[in-house]
């Protein structure tokens, strides 16, 4: 190789991004195995789905198949510390719940109309029932 090729060679090496800078694309995957354990992986977030199908079960001691992948978001945040991933499903789980709560008083309040609504028919019914007699 020569001084040329060199010198080009450590110019594209120095380029590369550093290894601090490469966790921020990682992405944790939640993966549920065939033996119903549930273990956490990280990925590039390039990929739309996790890419093995085997992994090593660490409560088993053995290779077990993925059943199910779930996308949970980054592995590592915008300071290099890897993601508390408890913290971040109880905040996801807080949003959910916050959702479903507003969710159920809309329901609770469309039934209360359509309640009244089923009383108001029956009264005209009732009044015309005994109207008629």
């Amino acid at each position: 190789m020569g001084p040329a090729q060199a010198e080009k060679l450590a110019k594209l090496l120095a380029s590369l991004p550093s290894k601090e800078e490469r966790k921020k694309d990682l992405d944790a995957w939640k993966l549920t195995l065939t033996c119903d354990h549930v273990v956490t992986r990280t990925q590039h977030r390039d990929h739309s789905y996790y890419g093995n199908s085997v992994i090593e079960c660490p409560e088993c001691s053995a290779r077990r198949g993925v059943m199910h992948s779930e996308r949970v978001g980054p592995a590592y945040s915008d300071d290099g510390a890897l993601v508390d991933r408890a913290a971040v499903d109880r905040e996801r789980l807080a949003k959910e719940l916050t959702a479903a709560k507003s969710k159920l008083q809309r329901q609770r309040k469309n039934a209360a109309a359509t309640q009244h609504h089923i009383e108001e028919i029956e009264k005209k019914l009732k009044l015309g029932a005994d109207g008629g007699e």
